[in-house]
């Protein structure tokens, strides 16, 4: 294998400036989905909760993307060759978490929206939700 093919000093996945637009933009999304969660409250106990828990775990996949770029930033200024960072399974599955939260999301936001209760709102939700998974989906990793 040449040094061409290998995949040493490549920068991490998480580099990118996608990664850093993808996790401020789920921080953001998720504090609008939770600010909704408190607003559908009233109208369904369990519905709101729920949403608000959604909300919730979106906001730490977010935080720890955030991590991921940081942490991958901070290992492109190591003097040693660098290996590739999480060239692993759980690579593909934060993939899949990130994707499936998006959708959900933008699902619950949808079923509130139907039901004429802060439509425009919810509407915006669904919108911010739908270019998160896009920027999902495209940061996927490949091979």
């Amino acid at each position: 294998m040449s040094r061409s093919e290998s995949s040493f000093g490549t920068a991490p996945s998480y580099s990118t400036r996608t990664t850093l637009s993808l996790a401020l933009l789920t921080i953001a999304a998720s504090l609008l989905h939770g600010a909704l969660g408190a607003v559908d409250y009233p109208a369904s106990w369990s519905a709101g909760v729920a949403y608000m828990l959604l909300s919730g775990l979106m906001l730490v996949y977010g935080i720890l993307l955030l991590i991921r770029y940081a942490e991958a930033h901070d290992a492109m200024s190591d003097p040693l060759p660098r290996t590739p960072m999480y060239a692993t399974r759980h690579e593909r599955m934060n993939h899949l978490a990130g994707l499936a939260l998006h959708l959900l999301a933008s699902g619950v936001a949808l079923a509130w929206a139907v039901t004429r209760h802060a439509p425009l709102a919810h509407a915006a939700a669904i919108a911010v939700s739908l270019y998160a998974a896009w920027l999902v989906q495209r940061s996927r990793p490949r091979g």
